[in-house]
């Protein structure tokens, strides 16, 4: 039985996960005027936020394709702080875990703190953790090496790389420079497209869609 899942980086902290002709969009917070995402023309069965703010109001141009989550997929869903106010300025975030058979994926939202203990120990040794990185409202790179050595994912991609082309108006984020700088070169996976498969052994390091690196 094939239980790998194609992870699509859509932009910022959106993803499609896709698994036995199931997909779920996370967190669809570009919605065609961020700049230097694609508009958000999808279809899904299913649509997940990290939480109710305004940016992640995307979730209605995302079509429903009508397909069933397959009997291996659960969901777990922990609460925390969107940001480094306590969840006072922007309300509150959901960390999920997705399982999809025996492969498990981590979205982190916009995690704003390290998460208590007990949460972490519920993700660890996830095979794979999306995680904000130096974004105006999330963790910054020593929270970050914290939270992946706590977990440690066997693959990680850092979200909030933004471009440095200055007509997508955005500048590269330190923060994510900062995380990269922790791992050898040879850790570090820039792909040529923005789709990889999660596989039982693949892919390891830190993964960078070709998106995340334009």
């Amino acid at each position: 039985m094939n239980e790998s899942v194609t992870v699509t980086w859509l932009g910022h902290s959106c993803f499609k996960l896709s698994y036995k002709g199931f997909c779920l969009i996370t967190d669809p917070y570009q919605d065609g005027s961020v700049p230097g995402y694609p508009p958000l023309a999808q279809s899904a069965s299913a649509v997940y936020c990290s939480h109710g703010h305004r940016d992640h109001g995307a979730a209605d141009k995302i079509a429903p394709d009508g397909k069933s989550a397959p009997e291996d997929f659960a969901v777990e869903e922990f609460t925390g702080p969107h940001d480094h106010h306590g969840g006072a300025r922007r309300g509150m975030n959901t960390i999920r875990q997705f399982r999809f058979g025996a492969r498990k994926v981590v979205h982190m939202g916009d995690v704003g703190c390290v998460p208590e203990e007990e949460i972490l120990e519920r993700l660890r040794g996830c095979d794979l953790l999306l995680l904000p990185v130096g974004g105006y409202y999330t963790v910054d790179a020593r929270e970050a090496r914290e939270i992946w050595q706590k977990i440690a994912p066997r693959a990680v991609v850092p979200m909030h790389y933004r471009s440095a082309d200055p007509a997508f108006g955005y500048e590269v984020l330190s923060g994510v420079e900062d995380f990269l700088a922790l791992f050898p070169d040879e850790q570090v996976l820039r792909l040529e497209s923005d789709s990889f498969t999660l596989g039982p052994d693949e892919p390891r390091g830190v993964v960078l869609p070709r998106f995340a690196v334009s």
